[in-house]
Parts: C-alpha cells; sequence; structure tokens
C-alpha cells in the first residue's frame, strides 16, 4: 500500500469517526450528558442512554416559602431538621424539587436540612450527635424528618444504634460551616463533555441492546412497558434503576425489626426533648409503577406492607400509599418519566398530608 493511500484511508476513517460523535451528540446525547444551572435532565435517561425519554425541565422555586439551605444558615431557631439523600437534595431537578419548600409553605414552618456529619455512619448517628451536644436544644428544634431510598434502608440503619455518642457543639457548628463566612456555592452540574466521547457508543450499543434485554444486558436502568400513559411525555415506557429489584432480597422480618429498633431508640431520645422523630422513606420508581406494569416478571416489593405493621414510636410517611392514590387516579408526572426521583406533584401531596399529621 503506498504512502497517499494509507494517508486518504486513514484520514477517511478520521472523518467518519468524527462525523459520527458529531452526529449523534448534536442529535441525541448532548442534551442527556449536559445540565446548566437553570435546567435538568433525568438521572435514569442519562444511565440507559434512551434518548427518547429525555424530559427536559427547567429549575425554578416559586414558593412562598423556602427551606433554609445549610449555606446560607449561621444561626437562629430552626422547628424542623431534614436530613436523607438525593431526594432531600433535589434530586430530580425541574419546578420546585425541594419538598420541603412545600412543607414550609404549608405548615409554615423553619426547616432547615442538613447533611450527614463526617464522622457519622448515617442520618440516625447524626441526629443523636446533634442532640446529644445541645444542638437540637439550642435551636429550639421540634421535628427531625430522616428520608431514606428503599433499597438503601438496610444497608444503613442496620445496625445497633448507640444513642450514648457525642461531640462538642462547637465541633458541629465548625463540621457544617455555621458562623463562618461562606462562598457562593455554584450549582452541582455534570462535568463538561466533549462532543466525542464514550457515551455517543454507549448511546449505540444500549438502544440496540435494549431489543433484547430488560437492561441492555450492562445497563443499570430497566425498561419496562405500562398499561396506560402515566406521564406528560405520552409514552408507556417505565425506566427504573436496578437497585430497586436488587435490595428486594434484604427485605426480611429481622432487617426490619433492627431498622424499626434503632427508630424507635432514636425516638426515645429525642422524645426526652420534646422534639418528635419522622421517619419517611421515598417509595422506589419501581414499587410505585410495578401494578401496571403488562406482564411483570420482577418480584413483589413488600417493604411498605410491612412497615406499616411494625409498631412504631415515630411518625411514619407512607410515600407509597400517598403516591398510590394518585396514582389510581391516572395522575401524571407522579415520578417523571426519565428519573429516579419524584417530580413536584409527589412532594405537593406527600407534604398535604404531613402537615395534616404535624398539626395534630
Amino acid at each position: 500500500m503506498g504512502y497517499e493511500k494509507f494517508c486518504k484511508i486513514f484520514f477517511s476513517i478520521i472523518f467518519i469517526f468524527v462525523s459520527i460523535n458529531l452526529i449523534i451528540w448534536n442529535f441525541f446525547t448532548k442534551d442527556i450528558l449536559t445540565n446548566s444551572s437553570d435546567k435538568h435532565t433525568g438521572d435514569l435517561s442519562r444511565m440507559s442512554y434512551l434518548t427518547n425519554l429525555n424530559f427536559e425541565r427547567k429549575n425554578l422555586r416559586t414558593l412562598e416559602k423556602k427551606m433554609i439551605d445549610i449555606n446560607s444558615y449561621n444561626s437562629g431557631n430552626i422547628d424542623m431538621i431534614t436530613i436523607g439523600d438525593s431526594f432531600s437534595n433535589g434530586g430530580a431537578g425541574g419546578e420546585n424539587r425541594y419538598y420541603q419548600d412545600y412543607l414550609a409553605t404549608k405548615s409554615n414552618l423553619n426547616i432547615l436540612n442538613l447533611h450527614n456529619l463526617p464522622n457519622s455512619r448515617n442520618s440516625l448517628e447524626t441526629v443523636v450527635y446533634l442532640n446529644n451536644s445541645g444542638f437540637l436544644e439550642k435551636n429550639k428544634v421540634k421535628f427531625i424528618l430522616v428520608e431514606c431510598v428503599p433499597w438503601a434502608i438496610f444497608d444503613r440503619f442496620s445496625f445497633d444504634l448507640d444513642v450514648t455518642k457525642n461531640m462538642d457543639i462547637n465541633e458541629i457548628y465548625k463540621m457544617y460551616g455555621f458562623n463562618t463566612s461562606k462562598e457562593e456555592i455554584k450549582e452541582n452540574l455534570l462535568p463538561d463533555v466533549s462532543f466525542i466521547n464514550t457515551g455517543n457508543f454507549k448511546f449505540l450499543a444500549y438502544n440496540f441492546l435494549y431489543n433484547f434485554s430488560d437492561k441492555a444486558f450492562f445497563s443499570s436502568v430497566y425498561k419496562a412497558q405500562l398499561d396506560d400513559n402515566y406521564f406528560s411525555l405520552d409514552k408507556k415506557d417505565l425506566i427504573f434503576y436496578t437497585n430497586d429489584i436488587k435490595y428486594l432480597r434484604k427485605i426480611n422480618d429481622e432487617n426490619l425489626r433492627v431498622v424499626n429498633d434503632n427508630l424507635n431508640v432514636l425516638s426515645d431520645l429525642l422524645s426526652k426533648s420534646n422534639i418528635k422523630l419522622i421517619f419517611m422513606p421515598a417509595v422506589n420508581k419501581y414499587d410505585l409503577y410495578s401494578p401496571y406494569i403488562i406482564n411483570n416478571k420482577y418480584p413483589k416489593d413488600e417493604l411498605f406492607d410491612k412497615f406499616r405493621k411494625l409498631d412504631k414510636k415515630y411518625i411514619f410517611v407512607d410515600t407509597k400509599k400517598i403516591l398510590a392514590t394518585q396514582l389510581e387516579k391516572k395522575e401524571k408526572d407522579i415520578f417523571y418519566i426519565d428519573d429516579a426521583h419524584w417530580g413536584f406533584k409527589a412532594s405537593d401531596f406527600i407534604t398535604t398530608e404531613l402537615s395534616k399529621e404535624l398539626s395534630k
């Protein structure tokens, strides 16, 4: 092969390679692999590369009263502290993504959202430190709301809770950055991605493989078909996280007993200071929509069924029951079609019920 012919073949391959990436990027993957401070795309469409299910939405907060973010709080009385995972931190994006804003508006509560302390294993232990240090008493806290996705409950809470742990209150203030000057916190955006990236080829592979496997063999996202349209995108596809299925084997009476005992012990500790504990497991997308999956071959999620039967000393927010009632009415976009998180409608429904409970 001559040098001239080799160069032609080489540069032709480069041209085709670049062109394929450019076409896929501009027409398909750009929207799911990039976010800006004012828009959001779903985590499930991003992981599955099912761009046809992408439901782009604008980030905005319009409610009258908003939660107090950790980065803007220095001091002052707090009615409620919320601690949880991405559901408590606006993971779904879009309109009024924080359920705390709805609860603050409806119940006129000052709500502070915190993350776990760096030296605690989970949110229950963080609450112990906050209580025993005097932080809760000093800030006149009345309620503690612990939120958790079901598939992480047993990994996080199925251990014996030590309610004697303590920490100096000044150390807590230091860890959270209270009473210190704070730099402006920028929106947590996706990293910059070049138009030439592995995601373009995952897009081709996954969209082909979903024809043969519910999770494209290698994806972290399952795809199923619903019996009706439950989303404003006008599609009957349901995509959900693989952990919604994986964790089901952990649901047993012993694991549930340990978790419930820990919550009851923590509730007893807080009640000494007239603080009420609220536990809010955020129902999985699969669990909520599973009755409507055509030819559903996956096991039933029994977590909420079993939790309802337990003896509780805390307020239990049955997010599945609340949202299932709305889903029976064919309410659309309770969860976003492209996301593992519920949307603003779910936050509205759940906080309406919770605010009623808190007013008793």
